[in-house]
């Protein structure tokens, strides 16, 4: 029996989907990814960028954490610079991690700020593209709620520790929580049948918003400098402070986001071995190479490329 004849004397074996092989194409990356330098900032200290990715990773903890050996999820925000061209952009990413439930971690624990952070985190971005000055609905709060209560409140106020397990109360709760957070971003919270997701950090014809973004490399703790990121890299602040991302407005400077320049710095200093901020193990001393004069960066080819071609 022959195959079906296709065309020009043809069979369906003939035309069968050719194989991908591996090899040198337009989606083979050839260098990494680069990072944001202090060269790029703007003359006021911060930099422009562009929220281009919002989703949810999953990684499984070796380093004998609290989550070790089991898979966890995170969502990751990934910036992009304004240039144009994909090999001369810049990429910082803001991570989003779960916290462990114990008893230092409840309402009124000494590291109960860490799951603080993780809320404050999550309602700063909302904020700045989502919410964009409404309220929550009940529904948003709902679905922005951890899935467990591991404490009990007294009549004085005074919190104790009820346990919850990790697997099978902790994670899946975080999972959810940054699904919906996720779905928000994404434009697919809620989203009718026949609708057509539009994620709320692109305008409505699909091009991303300019934003700026507030990077630092140390910042002053206890009268001394300490890395903000790994290796003393730019990177965003552990503690959100007055925010790190406001919406870029035509011929208008940022009116919430500032660079303390007394306790916050995007060029290297010197650093004793400390752990990096909000971060666990230990980093590396950096190297005084000086300030660099904010209004006189050698090389912002970031922030010239942002003014250009803005989708105002």
């Amino acid at each position: 029996m022959t195959g079906t004849k296709i065309e020009n004397g043809a069979t369906a074996a003939d035309v069968a989907p050719k194989k991908a092989r591996r090899g040198v194409s337009n989606q083979t990356q050839a260098v990494t990814q680069l990072r944001f330098h202090e060269k790029d900032a703007a003359p006021n200290g911060l930099f422009i960028a562009h929220l281009e990715d919002v989703r949810i990773d999953w990684s499984t903890n070796a380093d004998g954490g609290a989550f070790t050996g089991i898979s966890i999820p995170r969502v990751t925000l990934h910036f992009a610079s304004e240039h144009k061209t994909a090999a001369e952009q810049r990429h910082v990413y803001n991570t989003i991690f779960p916290q462990p439930s114990n008893v230092d971690t409840i309402p009124g624990g000494k590291d109960a700020w860490r799951v603080d952070n993780v809320f404050r985190l999550i309602k700063h971005i909302l904020d700045v593209y989502y919410l964009k000055g409404r309220d929550m609905t009940t529904e948003e709060e709902e679905a922005l709620s951890l899935g467990f209560v591991d404490y009990e409140e007294d009549a004085a106020g005074n919190f104790t520790y009820s346990p919850v397990d990790t697997e099978n109360d902790v994670i899946p709760a975080y999972r959810t929580l940054f699904e919906n957070f996720v779905a928000m971003m994404n434009g697919t919270f809620n989203l009718k049948d026949g609708e057509v997701a539009k994620p709320c950090y692109k305008t409505a014809d699909g091009k991303f918003i300019p934003a700026w973004i507030k990077l630092i490399r140390h910042k002053k703790v206890k009268n001394e400098w300490r890395n903000a990121g790994q290796n003393g890299e730019l990177a965003f602040d552990s503690f959100i402070g007055n925010g790190i991302v406001e919406l870029m407005k035509k011929d208008m400077p940022p009116t919430v986001l500032r660079l303390d320049l007394s306790k916050e710095s995007i060029t290297p200093k010197e650093t004793k071995s400390a752990p990096t901020i909000g971060a666990p193990g230990s980093v590396m001393p950096g190297v005084i190479t000086g300030d660099m004069p904010m209004g006189n960066a050698v090389d912002n080819s970031a922030f010239n490329a942002a003014l250009k071609d803005m989708p105002f």
